[in-house]
């Protein structure tokens, strides 16, 4: 194997394969990438069993070839080298070499042949959408994604698809049981991916799209077979290995009876919240929230740390409502929010509050409420 190549393209390249490659795992070639030389191009291909990236980018080839190399070492020597191309070649036992003037690196790899056998590109149906939808829909669920194990089902994101009229809609759902974020946008044509039956993304893959569809173009495309779901941006295509569980029925908690609901300036919420947050600890990050005539009043008390208290002028005019609920959990809702004013919706006896924008957004996080 011979090639040459741009540093900036292999080192945006394998920078990609980073968040997928095993730290710590029992099988070594799971910390390697697959470099494969031919046809004027280089693809580089990571996986770690559940996860696969394969993206292709332009090269000069002299010698066709493939290999394996540590990603993380590879990546650390690209950055390291002020080049504007990399030379690399590839000797008989296996050791890669990548040079560029009087710098030279040599590294060991690993044959091919034991890398994980990927089914490179399918003839899979994908649909086109905005990268900007993508991004804000994963960014107002991503937070309420399970980080328990055991909870095998929590551990990633819900996405359904459903015909609006002559339209489709895409949602993703996100819960670790104690709160819950729903949000949807219009997904174009009815002729969309239908799914019959919503998928689970699991949460390190989720975590993988979001950098895809951040560091990629303005459009990215969707698609599903049974067991997987794929993802293209640009020359970059990541293949998911789906979670086979059943996702609770979210739909009981967001058609609950309405509570009473209050409109907030998202900034001075945030604020608030924020000052309650500096009482939290580990074991207790709860907030009092208490609408009475024209303010809601939020406390926070903690015999560890002290006490914090703030009120917020609004339009209110109903009875009184007390509820608390983890400070935390209130900010992460409230950050998803791009609009400047949002809805916040208070029930009593311990019954959840829900979070949403003032206007039509297609976005709602429901919070457990805590005992005080």
């Amino acid at each position: 194997m011979d090639f040459k190549i741009r540093r900036d393209v292999l080192l945006d390249g394998v920078q990609k394969t980073l968040g997928i490659v095993e730290k710590r795992t029992t099988m070594p070639i799971l910390n390697n990438i697959l470099l494969k030389a031919g046809e004027g191009r280089i693809r580089i291909i990571a996986t770690n069993r559940e996860i696969v990236l394969i993206a292709d980018y332009e090269a000069e080839i002299a010698v066709p070839g493939d290999i394996t190399v540590s990603a993380r070492k590879l990546y650390e020597m690209i950055r390291e080298v002020p080049a504007e191309t990399l030379h690399f070649t590839l000797n008989d036992t296996n050791w890669i070499t990548m040079s560029s003037g009087r710098i030279r690196y040599r590294m060991p790899g690993i044959s091919a042949e034991d890398f994980p056998k990927v089914d490179e590109m399918e003839a899979v149906p994908l649909y086109r959408l905005s990268a900007e939808m993508i991004r804000d829909l994963i960014n107002k669920t991503y937070f309420a994604m399970s980080t328990e194990e055991m909870r095998v089902n929590l551990n990633g994101t819900l996405i359904e698809t459903e015909k609006d009229g002559d339209r489709s809609r895409l949602k993703l759902i996100a819960t670790d049981g104690y709160r819950l974020s729903v949000a949807a946008a219009d997904a174009g044509s009815a002729e969309f991916l239908q799914l019959e039956k919503g998928i689970i993304v699991p949460r390190k893959a989720v975590g993988e799209i979001r950098k895809l569809v951040e560091d990629e173009g303005k459009e990215v495309e969707i698609g599903a077979r049974k067991g997987q779901c794929l993802i293209r941006s640009g020359n970059v295509l990541l293949k998911v290995n789906l979670i086979e569980s059943d996702f609770p029925d979210y739909r009981k908690v967001v058609s609950m009876d309405r509570g009473t609901a209050v409109e907030l300036d998202r900034a001075v919420f945030i604020q608030s919240l924020r000052r309650m947050g500096v009482i939290s600890n580990e074991k207790y990050s709860g907030a009092v929230l208490r609408l009475t005539k024209g303010k809601m009043l939020l406390t926070s008390t903690n015999p560890d740390i002290g006490e914090a208290s703030d009120e917020i002028e609004i339009d209110y005019n109903g009875k009184e409502v007390e509820a608390a609920y983890n400070v935390h959990y209130l900010i992460d809702a409230v950050e998803a929010i791009d609009d400047e004013k949002i809805v916040f919706e208070m029930r009593d006896a311990l019954k959840p509050g829900t979070v949403r924008p003032a206007g039509p957004d297609g976005y709602l996080c429901v919070i457990v409420a805590l005992k005080v």
